[in-house]
């Protein structure tokens, strides 16, 4: 559910990703009956993961 939900951005001023919708993603996990409350709860952590993924700060050579 998750992972259907990487795409669900909020965007800022220079169109950069800084956060996931947590209403478009609850309400996914509503619509296919997921335990919203377990999804709010790891939210957080899955954000800053899409997040960090999509600046670029999982990549490299570990320097």
């Amino acid at each position: 559910m998750i992972a259907d939900c990487g795409w669900q951005l909020r965007a800022g001023g220079m169109g950069r990703p800084f956060a996931l919708d947590y209403g478009a993603v609850l309400a996914v996990a509503e619509a296919r009956g997921a335990d919203k409350a377990l999804i709010a709860d790891v939210l957080p952590i899955v954000e800053r993961a899409v997040i960090a993924n999509l600046a670029g700060e999982g990549e490299g050579d570990g320097e």
